[in-house]
């Protein structure tokens, strides 16, 4: 009878600095989209509630140049 040995599997090799370093980014890169999610969200909600505009300037009133 022929017996034979079983195939070891192949070793996987890992960089632990590798994984560390693609999920630091991932996770950067998540919250910066956070960020600026929330900072377009503040800014649309601060022009839709009129904060910020002043009626009482030229510029408020529509005037865009100097002199008369």
């Amino acid at each position: 009878m022929c017996f034979s040995s079983p195939k070891t599997p192949e070793v996987v090799k890992r960089d632990p600095q590798a994984e560390a370093d693609t999920a630091a980014a991932e996770a950067q890169a998540k919250a910066n989209s956070e960020t600026a999610t929330r900072r377009v969200t503040r800014r649309q909600s601060a022009l839709s509630t009129g904060a910020g505009l002043n009626t009482t300037s030229a510029l408020g009133a529509g005037k865009t140049t100097l002199g008369g």
